[in-house]
């Protein structure tokens, strides 16, 4: 009884790994697929900027909004492209600095609006749920089975 119990408990926690996991999945859609079925080149981050833009309904007492903008440089077929990629908060704390370089996926048709894959510009959300979905696959995942087989004995 206990172990049916134990077994309950982990798979409840399963079921909220996989609706992290498929919430991830639905995250990085757009960074997946254009990895796998585009062009792809490295560009190299020339200027990093902070804008700051107070909004029309804020006071003097509010805290500005920061934007952290990275301007990346690239080409293709010989042609110089640029392109300004809001980097979040990550470029502040330095895992996006000036002279990196990052990768860049493109169509054929339209290499001048790329997309940047890098695991620093994914969303918030992204990043927080994947060491969830890790720490469930790896810790969780073999409790279950183990149950599993302990419970069917």
């Amino acid at each position: 009884m206990q172990q049916i119990n134990k077994l309950k408990k982990l798979g409840v926690s399963m079921f909220i790994g996989l609706i992290g996991f498929i919430i991830l999945l639905l995250l990085s859609a757009k960074p997946l697929l254009a990895y796998w079925f585009s062009q792809s080149t490295y560009g190299q981050v020339i200027e990093y900027n902070i804008e700051r833009q107070r909004p029309a309904n804020y006071n003097v007492s509010q805290i500005t909004p920061q934007r952290h903008e990275i301007l990346i440089e690239y080409s293709v077929n010989n042609h110089d492209y640029w392109i300004s990629v809001n980097s979040h908060v990550y470029s502040a704390i330095g895992l996006i600095e000036t002279g990196d370089k990052l990768l860049l996926s493109y169509t054929e048709e339209n290499p001048e609006h790329p997309y940047v894959l890098n695991y620093a510009l994914f969303s918030v959300l992204a990043s927080i749920l994947t060491p969830l979905v890790l720490l469930i696959l790896l810790i969780i995942f073999p409790q279950w089975l183990y149950h599993c087989r302990e419970a069917n004995k």
